[in-house]
């Protein structure tokens, strides 16, 4: 349900709790566009033997302290778990919200009494992501998806060393980012960890679907951004449930080639030129992709002939693979709750 998430923590530490820390690393800078004239201070505390441990940086102003950033980034399934095979369920949560709330105040040495509730402190990032166990199809859907495109979205294919196996498919736009990757690949090019036979166990035919929000969508959900009102899990499943249903996922793989989809709208009963126009959008969109496809029409007549598309299909968004698979759902279609992000 979530992986990723970097929280600020509204805490500002004294010149000698700074001083008593053991930092991993501190850094210095300048702003020069605005005539800094005394340093920036970053200070790091990072376990480089141990990636599933917390990322700690304090940020000060070296002549207003006061001024100050305490941001903490974790995986929460690796934090808790030790591995982000597993899935966090919002019952975890009050967990990890303990935990790290200790873990930050043993690191800084300070007394717990120190260190705010996690779930009232601020959400900066989150990935909210959903585990499929696809067994044997994995590669077909990972296949399927490499075809897909998105309007304003940069696709990036990630292949195995040596081969083209697909291993990720990313969608990357300038705030946002989306994938959907082999979940026992990403495993097994991990460095040697406690349990690794066991997470590699637990990743066999697992693909993974994973929505990295922006700062807007996060703000929609709570304009304060607090954790505990946005690490929620109907919110999650909306969000991903959404994501499946734009990307195809959610009505599976009912075609395997361009000529099968012609073939089903030829055995419309329609108008021989309504076929002609429908076959050309569905060539374009497949051919040359969705940004192709919107160029190509006023936004009037895509709209329209999309939705006469979905409706002669049976699909939300056409993928074509080389076998029929299954729809991915986390949530039953028939029976989604309005979204609490609105239009996106």
């Amino acid at each position: 349900m979530f992986d990723t998430v970097k929280i600020g923590v509204p805490l500002m530490l004294t010149e000698q709790e700074v001083g008593n820390i053991e930092w991993t690393r501190t850094n210095s800078s300048y702003d020069k566009s605005r005539n800094q004239t005394t340093p920036t201070i970053f200070k790091v505390l990072q376990e480089k033997e141990h990636d599933s441990f917390p990322f700690i940086r304090y940020t000060y102003k070296s002549d207003d302290p006061t001024q100050c950033w305490l941001k903490i980034e974790v995986s929460i399934p690796n934090f808790i778990c030790g591995s982000n095979v597993y899935e966090v369920k919002e019952s975890d949560l009050e967990n990890f919200y303990k935990v790290l709330r200790k873990y930050i105040a043993v690191r800084l040495k300070l007394d717990l009494s120190r260190v705010p509730k996690i779930s009232q402190c601020i959400l900066e990032k989150v990935h909210v992501c959903k585990n499929f166990n696809v067994g044997l199809l994995k590669d077909e859907y990972l296949k399927a998806m490499a075809s897909f495109t998105m309007a304003k979205y940069q696709q990036h294919l990630y292949c195995s060393i040596g081969s083209n196996n697909i291993e990720s498919v990313e969608w990357k736009s300038k705030k946002r980012k989306e994938k959907i990757y082999d979940k026992e690949a990403e495993v097994k090019q991990k460095k040697d960890y406690p349990g690794k036979p066991d997470h590699l166990k637990r990743a066999k035919g697992l693909i993974r679907y994973e929505i990295e929000l922006t700062d807007k969508e996060i703000r929609q959900i709570s304009p304060a951004r607090k954790v505990g009102e946005v690490l929620r899990e109907g919110i999650a499943n909306q969000i991903l449930q959404k994501g499946l249903e734009r990307n195809g996922l959610s009505d599976g793989i009912k075609y395997s080639s361009l000529h099968q989809v012609i073939n089903k709208i030829y055995r419309e009963n329609l108008p021989l030129r309504t076929k002609t126009s429908l076959i050309a959008f569905v060539t374009i969109w497949l051919v040359n992709g969705e940004d192709e496809c919107r160029n190509k029409y006023t936004p009037s007549n895509y709209w329209k002939i999309k939705k006469e598309i979905k409706e002669i299909l049976g699909v939300d968004e056409l993928l074509i693979g080389e076998k029929v698979l299954p729809p991915l759902n986390v949530l039953e279609k028939q029976k989604k709750t309005a979204t609490v992000l609105g239009k996106q």
